[in-house]
């Protein structure tokens, strides 16, 4: 009995859709940007590549921490700044928007924090 032939064209791989969390998009748009594949992140920083792809896809959301780590690498930090109004109504709505989405995830991440770790009473 002989193998069926592979097929010579395999279609994509779908994901199940879904909004990813927006620091996922932002590392996928900042490493595009900065001309690197996953493979080049992997060999020259050691984020994994499987992991670093799947933070992009927004099948898994990074820790605060690896978040920092993967944002390093195209020379930006994690920094929760305030957004005046003022400030809002200049920038362009999607990043408002995920700024906000951020900074939210940011103050609900120290939230628990705060709560799993309280300082001794006075």
């Amino acid at each position: 009995m002989t193998a069926a032939p592979l097929p010579t064209q395999v279609p994509p791989y779908t994901y199940p859709r879904r909004d990813p969390h927006p620091i996922c998009v932002m590392l996928r748009r900042l490493r595009t940007a900065a001309g690197l594949s996953l493979t080049k992140v992997q060999e020259e920083y050691g984020i994994t590549a499987v992991v670093l792809g799947s933070y992009e896809r927004g099948d898994r959301v990074p820790s605060l921490h690896r978040a920092d780590a993967a944002l390093r690498v195209y020379g930006y930090r994690l920094a929760a700044v305030p957004i005046d109004d003022e400030v809002a109504q200049r920038m362009p709505e999607d990043m408002v928007a995920s700024l906000r989405t951020i900074a939210n995830s940011l103050e609900r991440a120290l939230d628990l924090h705060e709560m799993s770790d309280p300082s001794p009473a006075d």
